[in-house]
């Protein structure tokens, strides 16, 4: 392991432990809707224990900070990077998920790992959840645009490749999260100029004919099936810039973005967790709480958005109480040590990169 006194190594440890901290704070309310949350809790602002017992796709224990399927997940597609060297596919995250599942016997961990396990195995045959746009793929993969630091487009790319986790345009909405992290380690990075990469970054991967963009650009029906993710996108951060405020944009938002009756649908955890970051200016508190006390597919929204803004502010914006509490709560593996071989990953990469580029000067000479 490799812990670099550096902003690289802040900035990826941020985005991991800002993950994890965000699905911690937001799993002992997940489901709830913002009005019942206030009712029980007044604001969550703190990390709480657990009242309904572990589940699969929910904590593991019942202690506060433990964490849920969002990073579990996330920690997979680590490994898979970090087995990989960093060039990851989807045969690697398949694996992954694959050993993971023979690694452990209990059911808990089995029926966590069974839809990802059997979508690698079968593909298209298998529809993942139903076929639900879900955000299974966009709730666990910043380490994609962490490994990516600065390069929105590639960390689109390998995220887009490992959005097999789910279907439909969750696909993209997988992908734009990824490119934000990577856009939001860019030095001077603002929240404005990372969603504007992000987005910049899915029309750069995107192919379709000329006809269908005029078709979307004239008929308002079309816009939704053409540009799901960008009309929602854009519908949220007009409510966010409106208020600037992470709880007066609840209301509205309900109404704009009840898109399915899928709580975690993933265009929907994209647009709460961009929402969010834009009404907090980018402050990674006020973002996770924000995130939290929205309700709903809490846990995830906060992943997503804690994700963003601690690759954007780096670790020392998350409080340390909430980071040592998620650490002490999920020793296994330790999230810190994760972030440090992330960070010798990118490094390798970056001198490799560095060795090329003298090579074509050269040439170029």
């Amino acid at each position: 392991m490799s812990e670099p006194a550096t902003p690289l190594y802040s900035k990826i440890y941020g985005g991991m432990i800002g993950g994890a901290v965000g699905d911690a704070l937001g799993g002992p309310v997940e489901g709830l809707d913002y009005q019942e949350i206030e009712r029980l809790h007044g604001r969550v602002e703190t990390l709480l224990p657990y009242s309904r017992e572990p589940a699969e796709h929910g904590p593991f224990t019942t202690h506060a900070g433990s964490v849920t399927d969002d990073t579990r997940l996330n920690l997979i597609i680590c490994r898979a990077l970090l087995d990989s060297g960093g060039d990851v596919t989807r045969g690697d995250l398949a694996r992954a998920v694959t050993d993971y599942y023979y690694r452990h016997q209990g059911k808990l961990e089995r029926a966590f790992a069974e839809e990802y396990f059997l979508k690698g195995l079968y593909g298209s045959r298998k529809l993942i959840f139903g076929g639900q746009p879900t955000n299974g793929a966009i709730m666990s993969n910043a380490p994609l645009g962490l490994i990516h630091p600065a390069d929105p487009k590639a960390a689109f790319a390998a995220a887009f490749e490992l959005a097999y986790l789910t279907d439909g345009y969750a696909k993209e909405s997988a992908a734009i999260s990824a490119a934000a992290v990577a856009a939001a380690m860019r030095p001077g990075a603002t929240v404005e100029s990372l969603i504007e990469e992000a987005l910049s970054a899915a029309a750069w991967y995107r192919r379709e004919g000329p006809l269908w963009g005029e078709t979307i650009r004239t008929f308002e029906w079309a816009r939704f099936e053409g540009r799901p993710n960008q009309e929602l996108i854009a519908a949220a951060l007009a409510v966010a810039k409106r208020y600037g405020d992470v709880f007066a944009i609840r209301r509205e938002l309900y109404e704009l973005l009840r898109v399915s009756p899928v709580g975690s649908e993933a265009g929907q955890t994209l647009a709460v967790a961009l929402a969010m970051l834009m009404a907090a200016d980018g402050d990674y508190r006020q973002t996770v709480i924000g995130a939290v006390n929205y309700g709903r597919d809490n846990d995830s929204y906060a992943a997503v958005a804690g994700a963003i803004a601690g690759a954007l502010r780096g670790a020392g914006a998350v409080p340390r109480e909430w980071a040592e509490t998620v650490r002490l709560a999920n020793p296994e593996p330790d999230i810190r040590e994760v972030a440090g071989d992330l960070t010798s990953l990118v490094l390798a990469h970056h001198q490799e990169r560095r060795r090329n580029v003298a090579d074509v000067e050269e040439l170029l000479a």
